[in-house]
């Protein structure tokens, strides 16, 4: 069955939400990252933010959610993120200002659904609608080891910010008993990802 992205906002039904999390928990409840998150977490960490201050794009089958994306400006993102790139931004090894930038913050696909293509194409999604915000770039961490997202992001010509960030103090660790403890950063330009995107849905569709 063909699959279908939609953007999310006030009037999206409650299945698409529920099915976000249902997504949401598989996707960071496996490997690397194996962190526990209960309904409410996902719906009041996760979900709630995005709606108010970000962008939510599902990836559909049917009326059934085998993806999700999520994304903020760099200005909302969490202040931990902030600070690190404030500090990799005065030591010139990331070369972005703030205010041009969005936070790929979430991105998930149903196992089942994996190496399908629909994890590019919801980058994609993200991507054009941050152009019509007028910003030109985008910024994402990820766990430092076994992440499909790294993969992903490279192919796309993505460039890894020097040096990894420590997590383990964290939310994600101390509280969602995440197995993954350091994260890298990832950033590149919205057009030129967009374009390395067509080139991979191109073998996804032949």
């Amino acid at each position: 069955m063909k699959i279908k992205y939609i953007f999310v906002d006030t009037n999206t039904p409650d299945q698409y939400r529920n099915g976000f999390i249902e997504v949401y928990k598989e996707a960071f409840g496996g490997h690397p990252y194996y962190e526990v998150y209960t309904d409410s977490e996902v719906l009041e960490g996760v979900w709630t933010p995005h709606l108010t201050d970000g962008i939510i794009v599902l990836a559909l089958e049917g009326e059934t959610v085998v993806g999700f994306a999520c994304a903020k400006p760099l200005l909302k993102s969490p202040d931990e993120v902030k600070e690190f790139l404030r500090m990799k931004q005065f030591r010139g090894d990331f070369p972005v200002e703030f205010s041009d930038a969005w936070y790929m913050s979430e991105l998930g696909v149903r196992t089942t659904h994996r190496g399908q293509g629909i994890g590019s194409q919801l980058i994609g999604q993200r991507l054009t609608r941050i152009l019509k915000f007028r910003c030109h770039h985008y910024v994402m961490r990820t766990a430092t080891k076994d992440s499909n997202s790294i993969r992903i992001y490279k192919k796309i010509g993505a460039i890894e910010v020097p040096e990894h960030q420590d997590v383990s103090d964290s939310k994600q660790v101390q509280v969602q008993k995440s197995q993954s403890t350091a994260r890298v950063y990832l950033y590149g330009r919205c057009k030129e990802a967009l374009r390395e995107i067509k080139e991979i849905q191109k073998v996804h569709t032949k």
